[in-house]
């Protein structure tokens, strides 16, 4: 109950946020200029995914560098954990002395929206789904290149479907009124990944309000991040809590 109940959301931050996923390329150079071992290469427990003979669960060969598929460099870069993603934002920052975060899940889905209240942000017929996005229904098991469907309205790629996108609050149940600049509890044991579904979901999971909570030392096939750009320098407190 309440799954499907919207309710208001005001967003007083200034806020750009990347046009589409973290690619595999931009996550490799991540990993050349600074030696970056992610957490399952580090604890060699992989991550989930589906092997060859199509059993889900976890394997340590799926990384980043493997994630139990073919990717090209422009794919979005998956079998990262929230520390990983986090990890890559004080990178880039340091290296362009701006303050790149993930984005909150307000944030997230505020983008994803781009102005609709539909359940996705082009409206409510599933079967335009795949012009906008790559999900079960047409993603063959795997990722796919990014900005290869059609952009929302305010020129975001791939908001639905491809990647689920780890955010950067704690997950926690939204008051049922409105609410300014929401960015979850202090504290909790999972992280927001919203980005409306990913390419191993159903239509129902790719909507714009879709929404999970992620252990934040997890790493899936399905699973990779967005970069967010706060122009005033000054990260949302939640943006501290590790």
């Amino acid at each position: 109950k309440g799954f499907l109940q919207q309710h208001r959301v005001r967003l007083t931050r200034a806020l750009w946020l990347g046009t589409s996923e973290v690619t595999v390329g931009q996550f490799r150079k991540f990993v050349s200029e600074t030696g970056y071992v992610t957490e399952g290469e580090r604890d060699g427990k992989g991550g989930h995914g589906r092997d060859a003979s199509g059993q889900w669960g976890i394997f340590p060969e799926f990384t980043w560098r493997h994630p139990g598929f073919v990717q090209s460099d422009d794919h979005p870069v998956v079998q990262v954990s929230w520390n990983d993603a986090a990890a890559f934002c004080e990178w880039l920052g340091r290296k362009e002395g701006k303050t790149y975060r993930l984005p909150t899940g307000a944030e997230c889905e505020y983008a994803c929206r781009a102005g609709s209240t539909t359940r996705w942000s082009f409206g409510d017929e599933q079967s335009d789904l795949g012009n906008y996005s790559w999900w079960s229904g047409n993603s063959e098991g795997h990722t796919h290149a990014v900005c290869q469907k059609i952009a929302n309205a305010w020129g975001f790629y791939d908001m639905h479907g491809n990647v689920w996108e780890w955010c950067m609050d704690w997950y926690g149940v939204y008051p049922s009124g409105a609410v300014t600049d929401p960015q979850g509890p202090a504290i909790g044991s999972g992280r927001v990944a919203r980005g409306g579904g990913s390419w191993n979901h159903d239509a129902a999971n790719c909507r714009s309000a879709g929404c999970y909570a992620i252990v934040p030392t997890s790493r899936a096939s399905y699973l990779g991040f967005r970069l967010a750009l706060s122009p005033s320098g000054v990260r949302p407190e939640a943006a501290e809590d590790k």
